[in-house]
């Protein structure tokens, strides 16, 4: 592995320094550019996600003595900046800090090859970080202070797309998957080696229906440490009918939330179940679900505050006419602002208590209408990736890549979606006029029945190129496969399609 350039990075921000709030170019520069030494692509990427002062909001109320900042200090100190690169077979860790961090760990691998990745943490233990790997659907949990496989889950019924670590619990992580659930483990348990399930009448013994049903296997769980503690089914009753390909944990510790998306093109809100001791806690009820969103898969979804939140889908394939069923065009992907309407329902204002198991009614789980799209945009052509940047003191910013660039913008900045009124009064019967237009198109023939027009594009602020090397192989550039932002918004890494890895460091500006 190869290293260049060397740089240390900014633990502060100074407080009159907005970039992100700025139409200049982005103070980002080139710190570091590192080599995997072969040509194995990747896409998944994770940054360590703590600074020094997430330890007040880490276990809340169980490591915030003043004896432990010292330690924690340290560990900021030595991974701050770190980034760990999945590849197929093998998880490398590249980092700004002095001496050169790259570790290359070797973890087994299934022909389908692609990983997932996800840093986690456990409070008896908590200066020993972990990586939470998938391959297939096989969980791998990683010491990266050993260097050692330390645990292996399963559970899962097809591959996983995706891990998401729990922003105050940080042993606990969920799991998306193509076997239309999501799964939630806590790493402080043992894996179950044993079916634990409640009977099913008329036997009196322990259900074996396995994971299927959301339920414990026949066979045991895996290794050492983590146990599936909830999983949120999928199927005809609420859950997903088709793979799951994103997920978010709630940002406020008040509303045990989480949110998903999949290829069905719908995104749901869940109530995160109540843990049952021994047993899995199993939920087939959404919240809220709707597919009227995004017209096709959704890719993934995130959390911007309380009730507002932001997801992205992929381009549609849509028919001109009905009768017509060859006649077909492409519209763009599409990323979409929008507000649940129905927190303050479920979640009553000024209420602290809230009780355990939430319903709602049929529209809640099946098509639900509460939500208002503040924010529709379309997202460029052969989108690869899509990253979302968030925290409670720094503006949301969207980086993709595209091409051998990295683009950026401030999500703030998007204009809001136009709502579109009734027409102007006529003198013909308002009543009528209003009831024609109401009812479905049934006549596909007429001349304006053509194609919709597209949302507007989304504004790039600020971008980042790339180059492969230097004098006259600068000009020899490289597709960027991913691209993710961190540390406090002072890091961005990117992801080539030949194994090359980039970080850019802010440049912190001084006051004259």
């Amino acid at each position: 592995m190869e290293g260049s350039d060397e740089a240390q990075l900014g633990d502060s921000v100074p407080a009159n320094l907005r970039w992100f709030e700025k139409s200049d170019s982005a103070p980002f520069r080139l710190a570091r550019k590192y080599s995997s030494g072969t040509a194995a692509q990747s896409s998944a990427v994770a940054l360590f996600p703590w600074s020094s002062e997430s330890l007040k909001d880490l276990w809340p109320d169980r490591l915030t003595s003043e004896e432990n900042q010292p330690a924690w200090d340290a560990l900021i100190q030595e991974w701050a900046g770190a980034c760990a690169v999945g590849y197929s077979g093998e998880i490398a860790i590249y980092g700004l800090q002095l001496p050169l961090r790259s570790i290359a760990v070797k973890v087994p691998v299934c022909q389908t090859g692609h990983s997932n990745i996800a840093w986690a943490m456990l409070p008896y233990a908590p200066f020993e970080p972990l990586l939470v790997i998938s391959s297939s659907s096989l969980i791998y949990i990683l010491n990266v202070n050993k260097r050692d496989i330390v645990s292996y889950l399963r559970g899962h019924g097809g591959a996983i797309t995706s891990i998401v670590t729990h922003p105050f619990y940080p042993e606990i992580f969920l799991t998306t998957s193509r076997d239309h659930s999501t799964r939630i483990y806590d790493l402080q348990l043992a894996p179950i080696q044993a079916a634990n399930n409640p009977p099913w009448p008329p036997a009196n013994g322990p259900s074996l229906a396995g994971a299927a049903h959301g339920m414990h296997m026949t066979e045991p769980e895996g290794t050492y440490i983590g146990r599936c503690i909830a999983v949120l089914a999928g199927g005809r009753s609420g859950g997903h009918n088709g793979a799951v390909l994103g997920a978010a944990w709630h940002p406020n510790l008040n509303f045990p939330l989480i949110a998903t998306c999949g290829v069905d093109r719908t995104v749901k809100i869940w109530r995160s179940p109540s843990f049952q001791g021994d047993m899995i806690s199993r939920e087939d009820k959404p919240l809220f679900s709707s597919s009227r969103i995004h017209k096709a898969r959704v890719l993934s979804v995130t959390w911007l505050n309380d009730h507002i939140l932001v997801s992205h889908g992929a381009p549609a394939m849509m028919r001109r006419h009905n009768d017509a069923p060859n006649d077909v065009y492409e519209e763009p992907g599409t990323l979409v602002v929008w507000r649940w309407l129905g927190l303050d329902r479920f979640f009553p204002p000024g209420v602290e208590y809230h009780q355990k198991i939430l319903r709602g009614c049929a529209s809640d789980y099946q098509e639900s209408a509460a939500c208002k799209l503040i924010c529709v945009n379309s997202l460029p052509e052969g989108l690869k990736d899509l990253h979302i940047y968030r925290s409670w003191s720094h503006e949301p910013i969207v980086i993709f890549p595209q091409g051998n660039n990295i683009k950026m913008f401030n999500l703030r900045r998007l204009l809001p979606r136009f709502s579109a009124g009734p027409p102007p009064p006529t003198q013909h019967d308002d009543f009528v006029e209003s009831m024609k237009r109401a009812l479905p198109r049934l006549d596909d023939d007429d001349d304006d029945s053509n194609v919709v027009p597209p949302a507007p594009n989304v504004p790039v602020e600020w971008e980042l190129a790339v180059t492969a090397g230097k004098g006259k192989k600068k000009s020899l550039s490289e597709n960027l496969l991913a691209c993710t932002m961190g540390a406090g918004g002072d890091l961005i890494v990117a992801v080539g399609a030949t194994g090359n890895i980039w970080l850019w460091q802010r440049k912190l500006e001084t006051t004259t």
